[in-house]
């Protein structure tokens, strides 16, 4: 399996119409290193989207889903110091399994983790809010 970057990497060299040598020469990078991105062994360095952004003229679009495929492609994470214990538990869980989740069990995680997206699309049904009533209603004649 790859990264997203590696993924988008070697699509974007395809279309191109380069092999890796030829993009490595382009950007200044040895062919080993553009393989390695291409099969997500390693990650793209900042100096490297910079030269692959200005060498190949990215658009906009391309650019932004080069930088959306990196950020999606990080092996390392820091947890903000204020999270709650729960947070660092179900990290050290998620960790603990990584390598061994069936593509179901990552499925369902990902459907969990953005299920706060999903709700704002739906809409929410709920009692329709009362009124409150005025002195003069509760008033029987």
């Amino acid at each position: 399996m790859t990264s997203p970057f590696a993924t988008f990497l070697r699509a974007l060299r395809v279309r191109s119409g380069m092999r890796q040598h030829e993009l490595a020469r382009q950007l200044g990078y040895e062919q080993a290193y553009v393989s390695a991105l291409e099969l997500g062994n390693k990650p793209p360095s900042e100096e490297f989207l910079g030269k692959l952004n200005r060498s190949l003229t990215l658009n906009e679009k391309d650019n932004l889903e080069m930088r959306h495929a990196a950020e999606r492609s990080r092996r390392r994470f820091v947890l903000p110091v204020d999270v709650p214990t729960e947070t660092y538990l179900l990290c050290h869980e998620l960790w603990e399994k990584i390598d061994r989740l069936y593509p179901a069990q990552i499925r369902a995680i990902r459907e969990l983790v953005r299920i706060d997206e999903l709700l704002v699309d739906q809409p929410m049904y709920g009692p329709a809010r009362l009124r409150r009533r005025t002195a003069k209603e509760d008033a029987e004649m």
